[in-house]
């Protein structure tokens, strides 16, 4: 009798829900700390990143929408393979605003001064300490999420190693985007809006500095990913 080949079965859309619910309840808790500080303070100047989290929560609605199409359509096919695509390639273009987030403490050392009164730091300093460091949680916590849900549909279709590669390579990848967002100043959507004039940012700054960046970061992220792949079991 033959034996019947063993697949496993379609991920959850949701990847692992129980980390997007924390990530949502977190994102929450990142809304309301920022806005206790804009009524105890009175400075609105750290408004900006509520848009950088929506910005990171875009790449987690790609990967939701991958994983609901590979649940729909779990025969597999080459329409079904061309629509992950598709939301694979737009994923990648915005996975970097998930990093991006860490950078963002480049304001808190920009703004040094302020935090300082006869010549010690006040206490607001170490609040917004802790409300960036939970802001680029959120974006670590959503990148791990929307990376896995690519990891394991790629290790699904094509096997582990391959899963792994696609994985190591989204990272370094999302690097090179985090140094052309915050050195550079471009954004996920110039791809569609002004290619051109992308693409000749993007040869204008190939340099040893942007590469140094760029590896920084994606060795960032990769650590940060395999970490919490491991923390949470290492199921495919």
């Amino acid at each position: 009798m033959p034996r019947l080949m063993h697949r496993d079965p379609p991920p959850h859309p949701f990847v692992a829900p129980k980390a997007a619910f924390m990530a949502a309840a977190l994102s929450a808790a990142c809304f309301a700390m920022l806005m206790f500080r804009g009524t105890l303070t009175e400075d609105k100047r750290f408004l900006f990143m509520l848009w950088n989290l929506f910005l990171a929560w875009l790449p987690y609605a790609g990967a939701v929408a991958a994983g609901a199409i590979a649940n729909l359509f779990p025969s597999g096919g080459r329409l079904r393979g061309l629509v992950i695509l598709l939301i694979g390639s737009a994923w990648l273009l915005f996975l970097p605003n998930c990093a991006y987030l860490v950078t963002d403490i480049i304001h808190l050392i920009a703004g040094r001064s302020r935090y300082m009164t006869d010549g010690a730091f006040g206490y607001l300093v170490w609040y917004d300490i802790a409300l960036f460091f939970l802001f680029a949680w959120v974006g670590i916590l959503l990148g791990y999420l929307s990376t896995l849900q690519f990891h394991r549909l790629t290790a699904r279709r094509f096997g582990t190693a391959a899963g792994w590669l696609f994985a190591m390579a989204a990272s370094l990848l999302a690097g090179y985007g985090v140094f052309l967002g915050r050195i550079v100043r471009l954004n996920s959507w110039d791809a569609w809006f002004r290619p051109e004039e992308l693409l000749i940012d993007v040869l204008d700054n190939l340099h040893w500095k942007g590469i140094a960046f760029s590896l920084t970061y994606g060795f960032m992220i990769a650590v940060t990913y395999v970490t919490l792949y491991f923390l949470q079991d290492g199921k495919r």
